[in-house]
């Protein structure tokens, strides 16, 4: 099996938060006054817990409100899926989590390289009825020590897939063991919080907000040269922020109208920059003139420059995305 990568979307783009608890019971009978067959608890885990933290760009995605967008993704990633079986998907799909790098962007001929978590009501026997041979998938086995893990490879997007659990699945184009396992050690108890700035943590990753797609850039050269050119030089550490999906626009649209916190390494930083992203925002933005909300630059808490209401088309990002690159 070889290694390699992939990416999903967005500018930016998606998870699934399900995690299990068994319950208590008890009954009384005459006999016998109290039969208790309390079962242990299982720790409810963050998703984001099963990834590797080692990306550039992480996206926590609700599919409702965003199915064109992830139904363009997905059609990316695994081109041969059938209709029916993408319908059955997102249809079932209720969030989804994504990890990427971005250097595809900038590279060409780079695939990108991703995790993704999807959460939702769909059971493990879907396994046997999306990853089928006719849309794309053969089923794999990794042999690591004694323990052998059996999942699912997509052969011309080139990553791995399972749902290992009912409500969950898992996708990496690394082998899939890493994922399988923190799923397994987080149940027993164990913790991965991700060494993210608490801010990033706790208000786009814990809070969840319906049809509002929630990022966080932890490496931002990538982004900034894509978006304002290989001359400019933003001092920014890291970014966060959210977007949604604009109303007024065609049904298969995927213009987004978009927030974001800046965090410079120095405060001095932060006029400056203020003046020169007001220019570069203009000119980026997609929406309509005459607006109401339109785009605003400003400066922000400490070292922060907050970005407001830039409509950004998603379609020509999407469009970067090439599973088919070496």
């Amino acid at each position: 099996m070889r290694k390699s990568g992939f990416f999903l979307a967005a500018a930016v783009l998606a998870a699934f938060a399900c995690c299990f608890v068994t319950s208590c019971s008890s009954s009384k009978t005459a006999k016998d006054k109290s039969v208790n067959t309390e079962q242990p608890k299982v720790r409810i885990a963050h998703p984001y817990e099963f990834f590797d933290f080692d990306k550039d760009l992480y996206i926590t995605f609700p599919v409702k409100g965003n199915e064109v967008l992830l139904q363009s993704l997905v059609k990316k990633i695994a081109p041969e899926m059938k209709d029916f079986a993408l319908k059955q998907l997102i249809d079932k799909t209720e969030n989804f989590y994504l990890a990427s790098t971005l250097d595809f962007l900038a590279v060409e001929g780079q695939k990108p390289n991703f995790q993704f978590v999807a959460t939702g009501s769909f059971p493990v026997s879907y396994n046997s009825m999306l990853f089928t041979n006719s849309n794309g998938f053969r089923e794999v086995h990794e042999e690591q020590g004694d323990r052998v893990y059996n999942y699912y490879y997509n052969n011309m997007a080139d990553f791995f897939v399972d749902i290992p659990l009912n409500g969950y699945c898992f996708a990496d184009t690394e082998y899939l063991s890493g994922m399988l396992l923190a799923q397994e050690r987080t149940r027993a108890g164990e913790v991965y919080k991700p060494d993210w700035p608490e801010a990033v943590y706790t208000k786009h990753f814990l809070t969840q907000k319906t049809e509002t797609i929630d990022w966080y850039l932890a490496s931002t050269e990538t982004a900034v040269k894509m978006l304002l050119g290989a001359n400019v030089k933003l001092p920014v550490e890291y970014a966060y922020g959210s977007m949604h999906r604009v109303a007024e626009q065609p049904q298969d649209g995927m213009l987004y109208s978009l927030d974001a916190v800046l965090e410079l390494k120095d405060k001095r930083f932060v006029r400056p920059n203020v003046l020169v992203l007001s220019k570069n925002m203009a000119a980026l933005d997609k929406g309509d003139a005459s607006r109401k909300d339109m785009v605003s630059v400003q400066p922000g808490n400490g070292n922060q420059i907050e970005i407001k209401n830039l409509v950004i088309d998603l379609s020509a990002l999407v469009e970067k995305v090439d599973t088919k690159a070496k």
